[in-house]
C-alpha cells in the first residue's frame, strides 16, 4: 500500500489533464485558460523538487550527516494538500 497522502488526485491529473485539456479547453474563457493549466501544473509538480527545495544536514554529527530534502509546495487552493490549509 502506499504511504500515507500517496496522490490519488495529482495522480488523475498526470494521467489525464492533457487530454482532457486538448479536447475541452475552448470552453473555458480565453483570459482563464492560462492561469487554468498553470494551476493545474503546479498542483502536478506540488511538493516535488521540481519547485525546488530546502536542504537540512546536521553539520555536527559524527561520520557523514544525511541530508534531508524538504520539497517546496505549490500553494495553491487548487492542490487537495495545499488547498486544505487554506479551509
Amino acid at each position: 500500500m502506499g504511504k500515507k497522502g500517496s496522490g490519488v488526485i495529482k495522480q488523475i491529473l498526470k494521467e489525464h489533464f492533457n487530454g482532457f485539456w486538448a479536447l475541452h479547453a475552448q470552453r473555458f474563457p480565453v483570459d482563464y485558460r492560462d492561469d487554468i493549466e498553470e494551476t493545474v501544473i503546479k498542483t502536478i509538480r506540488c511538493g516535488t523538487k521540481d519547485l525546488g527545495y530546502a536542504r537540512y544536514e546536521c553539520l555536527g554529527c559524527e561520520g557523514e550527516p544525511s541530508p534531508k530534502f524538504v520539497c517546496f509546495t505549490c500553494k495553491s487552493r487548487f492542490c487537495h494538500g495545499c488547498g486544505k490549509k487554506y479551509t
